[in-house]
């Protein structure tokens, strides 16, 4: 995306080679500092938790990305089983208040 505020960082920045520790750990967060103000932020997010690639996406770790896509996931199939009409599942993951409520 062109105006993604990545494309003028270097591209390693958003890989750490290691643990999210140390030296790694300071690189994530310099990472998250690029992402934090990016317009393209949302869809780098939305793209990167469909195919949970690996590095620094939307300001998010691929650990984040795991524990958010699974509490999603939790809480779509506890919707399911209780009934819960789509429309008021969707508003709910898309961070939004149901509708009529």
């Amino acid at each position: 995306m062109s105006c993604a505020a990545c494309r003028q960082a270097d591209p390693e920045l958003f890989f750490p080679i290691a643990a999210v520790t140390g030296p790694a750990a300071r690189q994530v967060e310099a990472a998250k500092a690029v992402c934090c103000l990016c317009a393209a932020r949302a869809d780098c997010l939305s793209h990167s938790l469909e195919a949970m690639p690996e590095g620094s996406w939307g300001g998010t770790t691929p650990g984040e990305r795991r524990a958010a896509r699974g509490a999603s996931l939790r809480r779509a199939r506890q919707a399911a089983s209780q009934q819960v009409p789509p429309a008021v599942l969707h508003d709910e993951l898309a961070g939004q208040p149901a509708a009529g409520t």
